[in-house]
């Protein structure tokens, strides 16, 4: 993937937390730690964006008692498997 240099400046305490979390193991480069917040904040956006979208998707419907039991189950079969 081809990359572009892009300079910030940052007040020293932040540029402390992202050095810790490189020399913790979390992060390989302050490009690497600021790449993951970058994909992280677009994930968040693109959320945003599907949950307004059901949200003015129509009129809701209220699931039936045993609605969240069914998920539950379906969510801890597949992850057994």
């Amino acid at each position: 993937m081809a990359t572009e240099r892009l300079t910030i400046s940052l007040a020293p305490e932040l540029r402390h937390w992202i050095d810790d979390s490189i020399e913790s193991g979390g992060y390989s480069s302050a490009s690497d730690f600021v790449a993951t917040l970058v994909r992280n904040h677009r994930r968040a956006v693109q959320l945003d964006n599907l949950l307004m979208e059901g949200l003015n998707g129509g009129e809701s419907v209220a699931p039936k008692s045993d609605y969240w039991a069914n998920k539950k189950d379906t969510l801890t079969r597949s992850m057994s498997k």
